[in-house]
């Protein structure tokens, strides 16, 4: 069939349109498959404090990202195991996790001089002020996670230290002599310096030894005894509200996956840090007065301790020795100048203590 040139040239435009077009459909579904998908491992269950603070994160950044970054959690260790968390994210088994500093007491010691500070800010908002500014005013703490191949991308905190004892108990003088767990060597040293026996007991092990009477309290933060029942076998509790958990926990992507991130996604990781952290900081006042209304409509003893006695446990004299245990370490594992690292820290902590008062 004989065309006229113009004719011709309709056609091949209309051809060319169609082509373009499809073209664009093909680099708009090319453009959605690219959505990326990171892998999370935590050892912790959705449905409790932690879980809470860590699902908004995610939610928050697959809205910061207009849904681009899709995290898929493995919640409950059903991945890996706490302890393993921090070798997994760095080798690759999978991109995101949780990292309790206190699992590490040698590969991240330099991270754990949080843990020689007993006295804290008691509000979140000034606690997550300090987690903050630490990691952004001493670099080294930064730069310890980035040899171990991952970085911080989203940091909380939990409530502050209790104890809960299987007998009565209304003072810290009444710490002499039991028989109490703590999971960090530093505050093992404290509670021995304020006349307990401190005891090493396996997490999930503490129930247990509760139960049977090997030993007489554990002394956590708050919403962990709660969470696992411990205030059921050791139904008295005494909260030491003015000794915060001086140990930021991580969520941290592997180096290599966060350098492979366009600007766009890092800037909706920044954007999530932000905007989870006021979230759950409008959430935990509440989570916290439910945990005591729960002990007590269970009739389980709450006792609060005194200014007093805070300030007591936070001025025992191993809490100097700790220190200077600590900073002996620290130069023999290569740092430069670890008092200077404690100096930076006891400032922005007391700045965040002198906030709160």
């Amino acid at each position: 069939m004989f065309l006229h040139p113009i004719q011709r040239a309709q056609r091949a435009a209309r051809s060319f349109g169609t082509a373009a077009m499809m073209m664009m459909a093909s680099a708009a579904l090319a453009g959605q498959a690219q959505a990326t998908t990171l892998t999370f491992a935590t050892n912790t269950a959705p449905n409790n404090l932690r879980g809470i603070a860590e699902t908004i994160f995610l939610e928050e950044l697959a809205a910061q990202s207009d849904g681009e970054i899709e995290v898929i959690p493995y919640w409950g260790s059903s991945l890996m195991d706490g302890r393993e968390i921090l070798g997994g994210v760095r080798d690759g088994v999978a991109d995101m996790g949780f990292v309790n500093i206190n699992y590490y007491p040698n590969r991240l010691l330099l991270n754990s001089s949080f843990m020689l500070f007993p006295r804290g800010p008691v509000s979140y908002e000034d606690r997550m002020t300090v987690f903050r500014s630490a990691y952004e005013d001493i670099p080294e703490l930064a730069d310890e996670m980035s040899e171990e191949g991952v970085k911080i991308v989203y940091l909380y905190g939990v409530m502050p230290f209790a104890g809960t004892f299987t007998s009565e108990i209304s003072s810290l003088e009444e710490f002499a002599g039991k028989r109490i767990r703590a999971s960090s060597r530093w505050y093992l040293n404290l509670l021995d310096a304020a006349g307990a026996t401190p005891v090493s007991v396996p997490w999930s092990e503490c129930y247990q030894a509760l139960q049977t009477g090997a030993i007489d309290s554990v002394f956590t933060n708050l919403d962990g005894i709660h969470r696992s029942s411990l205030d059921e076998v050791a139904p008295n509790v005494f909260i030491m509200n003015q000794l915060w958990l001086p140990t930021p926990f991580l969520i941290t992507i592997n180096e290599a996956k966060w350098e492979s991130l366009s600007d766009a996604e890092k800037e909706a990781f920044a954007k999530a840090w932000d905007s989870a952290e006021a979230k759950f900081a409008e959430q935990y006042g509440a989570m916290f007065d439910d945990v005591v209304a729960a002990q007590k409509e269970a009739g389980y003893t709450v006792t609060f301790a005194t200014d007093e006695e805070a300030d007591a446990f936070a001025s025992l004299p191993q809490v100097a020795t700790n220190r200077e245990t600590w900073i002996g370490e620290a130069k023999d594992a290569g740092a430069t100048d670890p008092e200077a690292t404690l100096t930076k820290l006891r400032t922005l902590i007391d700045d965040a203590i002198g906030n709160d008062s």
